[in-house]
């Protein structure tokens, strides 16, 4: 198979089929997470889109990156406009698309070029689809990190954390097992659009990429030294937590109190105990210290329970700053042990830029209020728990999304992670339980049994493994148990998975790269001079 620059080979699909594409991909794409969590859905929307991207033209990548960037999105993140209205979600989701577009761009640039370059038919498909991959991690990178931190959400690795290939992200981390799903989606697109004189082929290669994830799918999680057992409790009050609930100061906090009494009548009633209790992100309500009667309720529990309780309350600093944070209070009181959120969301617990935008929206921009700052204590708690002391990972409410933070968990010694958070501002929409899949799949990467307790739910006990070892249902005041490992070291993903991550980044523009110059040298050689049958032209 030799190299075959000719135009006639570029393959690329008529907009009146390339658009229906990209709908329909980013809609699939949709599909494979909660609401729906069809996860082959997410193989199908991303050959969709792939193959309604490949070799267009610059503007028209462009537009179609947007077409399935606003498919994907708009709905993925609707529940933002349950309290707040479209502003925000539009905001959000056009800032996503935006990314979206400039992926389809460079998607479309790479495997147009590239299909131009002087290589064997099987070298260009290849290259091409290499190419697709790092462009689209690459995507999730920057979405991921800018503007404003950026926004971890939505990526296709997350599709997969109920599906049978969800043991690779423990090897290769979030980016490396995007790189790889979207890798197996491209080359038969590849294949097929590179129009092989063997009609057959792309049905082996789709075959063949077929049976080479059946086998990925035997591949077990990366294993880790147990170092003990946990016997963990957490209590979802099922409070009216949201920004715009009716409720009383303290309602909250009695809600978990109430609840943790249930529990605890409970267990005394069956003999049985508790290493630790795990309450939700903002459960304390507002300086859990500076209130005497209540933090002396949550230490008569920890008496009670003979165990250590960890809250979720916000804290006022001398500086007039303000954190969202994690306390332990046990039999004595309030141990000192701390954790301040690392990532405030902007917009909610934070207002950047708070004149401009004050003057676009000056009605949701005063409803952010208190200005929460970034934290900068450890990500790991050391608590004495019943049977000893442990090391726990706190990740507050959208900590669990972002890849660095995952990292201070473990490079700090997290045995377990307990994941609190608090999405009453959502309903009963399904971002609850996206953020689940996404916690789920954190446990799975970091060889951690994780605990995601929220004030409404979804609640849930996941093993290292991501199986339910107990769960809530939303909108249920209760508590749920589990024994849980504790576990130290780091999977492969967290040794390797930023070099993993960087080499598919560096693979994309690489690509990207290849890309412009096959354009560039195609432009070249149509406006080079013509030349006679003798030679050039003698001047």
């Amino acid at each position: 198979m030799s190299g075959d620059p000719r135009p006639e080979r570029v393959f690329r699909l008529p907009w009146y089929l390339a658009v229906p594409a990209a709908v329909l991909g980013g809609l699939a794409l949709d599909a494979a997470t909660p609401w729906l969590a069809w996860w082959p859905a997410a193989f199908v929307g991303a050959i969709l889109i792939l193959l309604a991207l490949w070799q267009q033209r610059a503007l028209p990548g462009l537009a179609l990156g947007a077409v399935a960037g606003a498919a994907f999105w708009l709905p993925h993140i609707h529940w933002l406009t349950l309290y707040l209205g479209p502003v925000p979600w539009l905001a959000l989701a056009g800032v996503m698309i935006a990314w979206f577009a400039v992926f389809g761009l460079a998607a479309a640039v790479a495997t147009r070029g590239i299909q131009r370059l002087p290589r064997p038919v099987w070298a260009r498909a290849l290259a091409q689809a290499i190419a697709v991959a790092g462009l689209w991690v690459l995507r999730e990178q920057v979405q991921s990190s800018w503007p404003y931190g950026g926004f971890a959400w939505g990526r296709l690795a997350h599709t997969q954390a109920e599906g049978p290939l969800a043991a690779l992200v423990s090897w290769l981390g979030f980016s490396g097992f995007t790189g790889l799903l979207v890798l197996a989606c491209a080359i038969p697109v590849a294949v097929w659009c590179s129009r092989p004189r063997r009609p057959l082929l792309p049905l082996l290669v789709s075959a063949v990429t077929i049976i080479a994830l059946t086998l990925l799918a035997l591949v077990p999680i990366a294993p880790l030294p147990q170092t003990g057992t946990l016997a963990v409790a957490a209590v979802q009050g099922n409070s009216k937590s949201g920004i715009f609930d009716d409720r009383e100061n303290g309602d909250v906090f009695r809600s978990h109190l109430s609840a943790t009494e249930d529990l605890l009548d409970e267990l005394e009633a069956r003999g049985e105990r508790v290493d630790v209790i795990v309450w939700p992100e903002n459960s304390a309500e507002f300086d859990l210290p500076g209130q005497s009667t209540r933090s002396l309720a949550v230490q008569r529990l920890a008496k009670r329970a003979g165990a250590p309780i960890v809250v979720g309350t916000i804290l006022g600093d001398a500086d007039g700053s303000f954190t969202n944070s994690t306390l332990v209070f046990d039999s004595s009181g309030n141990t000192g042990a701390r954790y301040d959120k690392r990532r405030p969301v902007p917009f909610a617990e934070y207002m950047p830029n708070r004149e401009f935008f004050h003057s676009l929206v000056p009605d949701l921009v005063d409803l952010v209020q208190l200005e929460y700052t970034a934290g900068t204590r450890s990500a790991v708690l050391e608590v004495e728990g019943a049977s000893g002391e442990f090391a726990a990972g706190i990740a507050i409410c959208f900590d669990i999304i972002f890849d660095d933070h995952a990292r201070a968990m473990m490079d700090d010694g997290a045995e377990v992670i307990f994941a609190q958070t608090n999405n009453a501002d959502f309903g009963r929409t399904d971002e609850s339980a996206q953020q689940l899949q996404i916690a789920r799949l954190r446990g799975i990467e970091t060889g951690r049994a994780l605990v995601n307790i929220s004030t409404v739910g979804t609640s849930a006990i996941v093993a290292p493994d991501g199986r339910d070892l107990a769960a809530l249902p939303t909108h249920t005041a209760g508590a749920m148990m589990a024994e849980v490992p504790l576990v130290e070291g780091l999977t492969p993903a967290l040794r390797f998975g930023g070099w993993i991550a960087a080499a598919w980044i560096l693979l994309g523009a690489g690509g990207f790269a290849a890309g412009l110059t096959g354009l560039f040298r195609r432009g070249a050689r149509a406006h080079a001079p013509a030349q006679s049958p003798s030679g050039p032209e003698q001047p």
